[in-house]
Formats: structure tokens, C-alpha cells, sequence
């Protein structure tokens, strides 16, 4: 994918959305065959507003101690409180670190007590972090995938190594890093010295390794999400570095995944494919087509990569494999508080997915995916003002009017919200979230409680946020 201005972002946009250059109405999205409702937000606020704090209090739960589990860790983070059925009361390394993310981005709001709270528990997650990476005898080293939450490593078979987990996890603690930077420059010292360069020196020497697993624990190969994630952890650890007059030589070694990158746009298929060089594992997907190409542009993307006419060609492309595929997506409208609303398509994985939250058959929808569809449009729409903002000249007169482009992304809006709408309607209505709902009855499957899919689910709105504040200015 290859780096261009922002009034280029927005041709893409307006070529993929089939929306008219000049002056004319909006068509109708290609994808979503219903007009976007008028006011998209006046059902929907309420109740994200609800599983925000529903969600909120749900992660920091599933962040050790806890009093039902004396031997859990501080700081180890469950991926969910279910122990059979399916089992998934462990610390993976990927989910803790983007689970970690988001509590540092409730740092700026928080009052004083909830700040302490906060950091209280990103410092137990340090703790927990500097544990594992010193445990002996681990055969995957740094890329070891899971932990038990008492802080012993995982003895079962697995697919390991997972490169990836240092890489989000370097990522992490450099931004807790950033902010202490202002006011604790020796701790945030500390913490790269100690608990982030391990993580970098790991990512920077195995980045090529042609055997490590993709992000489902499936797939054996070189994995776009992988290597973006391992990009930006290795681009981020050499700005950091430069501050400390240090030089390890990261930036060299991202831009050489950099090169990589483009490898995986699949002109013939139309789409960005998860995997290269396949070498083991499932080999079930023959489409190559998988939502963790999206999950990668959101976490580790950048601006340029979100509007890409690759990744809306992508995103484009698992709409309409994921709207044939599972029967709830013949419902296509309900009534949140009263008001009527559309309905986004319920995504999965990928089309060949057997997984079913507790086995083996047919896959579901994901609560978390389709959380990020929602996010991917809020976050089009925002980076389409800024282009809008950013670009007022003669080249960009000539392609859209400031007052389309306002237009263009209240409509991406409406589509977001029609994502989000969708979620809405397979949550509990106490606001439980699981990771899967059953693909022909809607309701959730797998494990509850899933503290990936909160993550996602404030992801989404906290873009939906900052659109909203965009648009009202």
C-alpha cells in the first residue's frame, strides 16, 4: 500500500462508495442498499452509552487480583471468566496488550481516584509482564501465546510462536512510557530499558520467522496482521530510542517489513490476504480472505492505510461474503428505544471458519469484529473531514465541495451505526457481551464475557465520539 496525499484518500472514498464527485445527492452505498437513517444516533445513544460503563467495569474484572482467585497474578488479564466450556480463563499475551491499550486511553478523563485505580492496575500489569518474560524454559521464548493466570506457563499444545504479542506488547508499555515521559522521565526510562526493549530485540530478530501463527492460532505463514503490528512496534521503539540518544537499529528493520507489505494485495481476488508463504496449519482458507487484515489496520494503521483503495476493496469484500453467509443477517432492521434502524451485517472471521465458540462445525459472527467494521466507517468519515480540512485546493476543489465531504461522513456515520446497531441487538440486554453469536439464531455463543469484545466494543465508540464532536463543530 503505497503512502499519497489525502485528497488521493478521498478519491478512493468517493470511487468506492460510488458517490458522486460534484454536486449531485449521495447514491446509495453499494453495500448497504437502504437509505442511512436521518438522525442514525437518536435510538443508539443511549444505550452505548450504557455498555460503555457496562464494559468498562467488565475489563478492569478481568484484570487480576481477584477475590474468587486468590492464586490469579496481579496484572494477569483473563481473555474470559469461562473455564469449560470453553476454557479460556488464561493471560494471552496479544489480548492483555490490546486489553492494556485501552485502559491507558482512559487516563486524560480520569478524576483523580479512578487515575490511581488505573494506574494501580497498569502497574501490576508491568509486574506481570516482567514475570513472563523472565520465566525459564519457555521453548517459544517471548512468543510464548498464554499464560495461566497464576502466572505459569502454559505446558498444553499449542500453535506457538506468536510474534505478535511482543510486538502490541512493546507498543503498549511505550505509550504508558510517553506519558510518564512528563513526568517521570527515569520510570519511563526504566520501563523501556527493563520491560520494552526485550520485546523489541524479540520482534526485531524473529519478524522473518516463516513459521509463526497468525492471530486465531490456526495458521502457520508470514501474516499481514503480524507484520504491521511488528512495523509500527519496531518504528515506535526507534522514535523512542532517538529520544534517549539510542540506536538499535529498528527503524532499518521496519522499514524492511515495510517492503513486505505490499506483497499482500491480491490484484487477481481484489483484496489484501492474510497470509503469505503458507506453512502450516489450517489450510481450510482457500479464500485467504479474513478479518484480521481489518483488526491490523485498525490497531497498527495508518491514515493512509485506513482509506487505501486496497482496504476498502477488502472491507467491501468481507461485507458481502459475511451478508450471504449467516441467516440473522436477513433481519435488517429493529427498534432501538423506539426508533427504527438498519441493520449492518453480523461479521465473522472468514468465510471457511468452523470454529464455534466451543468446537467444531460452523462459524459464527463475532461480536468484536463487527465492533470494528462499525469503528472502521466512524474513523473513514474522520479521516475524510481531516482530508476535507487539510486540502482546500485547486486539485481537491475539483474533486469534491467541502459541504459533500460533511455529507459523505455523516453518511459513513449512519452506516457505523448501523454495525453498531447490529451489535446492539445480539448483546444481553444487561449488556453481557460474548465472543460469537449463533449465526442462525442470534443468540450469544462461546465465551462470555469477553474482555476482547468490550475492547472492541469502546473502540468503536470512542471513534463514534470524536465523530459526533467533528460534525457538531
Amino acid at each position: 500500500m503505497k503512502p499519497y496525499n489525502q485528497a488521493a484518500v478521498l478519491f478512493c472514498i468517493l470511487q468506492a462508495l460510488s458517490v458522486p464527485a460534484i454536486g449531485s445527492p449521495l447514491k446509495q452505498h453499494p453495500l448497504h442498499p437502504h437509505a442511512p437513517d436521518k438522525h442514525p444516533h437518536t435510538g443508539l445513544q443511549q444505550w452505548v452509552s450504557a455498555q460503555d460503563e457496562y464494559s468498562q467495569q467488565h475489563i478492569l474484572a478481568n484484570i487480576a487480583p481477584f477475590a474468587s482467585d486468590p492464586q490469579a497474578m496481579p496484572g494477569a488479564i483473563c481473555a474470559s471468566p469461562s473455564r469449560k466450556h470453553p476454557d479460556y480463563y488464561y493471560s494471552w499475551t496479544r489480548d492483555s496488550a490490546l486489553v492494556m491499550n485501552e485502559v491507558i486511553n482512559w487516563l486524560p478523563a480520569a478524576n483523580l481516584t479512578f487515575r490511581q485505580q488505573l494506574e494501580e492496575r497498569i502497574e501490576d500489569y508491568i509486574g506481570f509482564t516482567r514475570h513472563v518474560q523472565r520465566l525459564k524454559g519457555l521453548k517459544y521464548g517471548l512468543g510464548e501465546a498464554k499464560f495461566h493466570m497464576d502466572g505459569r506457563p502454559f505446558k498444553g499444545n499449542w500453535c506457538n510462536a506468536q510474534t505478535d504479542g511482543p510486538a502490541l506488547r512493546a507498543r503498549t508499555l511505550m505509550k504508558y512510557a510517553r506519558i510518564l515521559q512528563t513526568t517521570n522521565k527515569e520510570q519511563a526510562r526504566n520501563l523501556f530499558d527493563q520491560v520494552v526493549l526485550p520485546d523489541l530485540f524479540y520482534v526485531q530478530s524473529m519478524w522473518m520467522d516463516p513459521h509463526n501463527c497468525d492471530i486465531w492460532e490456526e495458521s502457520r505463514g508470514m501474516h499481514f496482521y503480524t507484520l504491521l503490528a511488528q512495523q509500527r512496534a519496531l518504528e515506535e521503539g526507534a522514535q523512542m530510542a532517538e529520544t534517549m540518544d539510542e540506536n538499535w537499529g529498528f527503524a532499518e528493520a521496519a522499514q524492511q517489513i515495510a517492503s513486505r507489505l505490499g506483497q499482500f494485495w491480491d490484484q487477481k481476488s481484489g483484496y489484501i490476504v492474510t497470509t503469505r508463504n503458507h506453512t502450516g496449519g489450517l489450510m481450510a482458507k482457500t479464500s485467504n480472505l479474513d478479518a484480521q487484515v481489518l483488526l491490523a489496520i485498525l490497531h497498527h494503521g495508518s491514515a493512509s492505510q485506513l482509506g487505501s483503495h486496497e482496504m476498502l476493496a477488502t472491507v467491501a469484500k468481507l461485507i458481502r461474503a459475511f451478508d450471504r453467509l449467516y441467516l440473522v443477517n436477513q433481519v435488517q432492521q429493529t427498534q432501538i428505544n423506539g426508533h427504527w434502524v438498519q441493520l449492518g451485517v453480523a461479521m465473522g472471521r472468514y468465510p471457511e471458519d468452523v470454529y464455534n465458540g466451543d468446537g467444531t462445525s460452523r462459524g459464527n459472527p463475532w461480536s468484536l469484529i463487527t465492533s470494528s467494521v462499525a469503528e472502521y466507517h466512524y474513523r473513514l468519515a474522520l479521516e475524510l473531514l481531516t482530508a476535507a480540512k487539510a486540502e482546500h485546493t485547486a486539485e481537491f476543489a475539483q474533486m469534491v465541495h467541502w459541504q459533500h465531504a460533511w455529507g459523505l461522513a455523516e453518511y459513513l456515520l449512519a452506516v457505523g451505526d448501523r454495525f453498531m446497531a447490529r451489535v446492539w441487538l445480539h448483546t444481553d440486554g444487561d449488556h453481557k457481551m460474548y465472543e460469537q453469536w449463533d449465526r442462525s439464531t442470534g443468540f450469544g455463543r462461546g465465551a462470555v464475557h469477553l474482555t476482547w469484545s468490550y475492547t472492541a466494543h469502546l473502540a468503536a465508540s470512542r471513534a463514534r465520539h470524536l465523530l459526533l464532536e467533528a460534525l457538531s463543530k
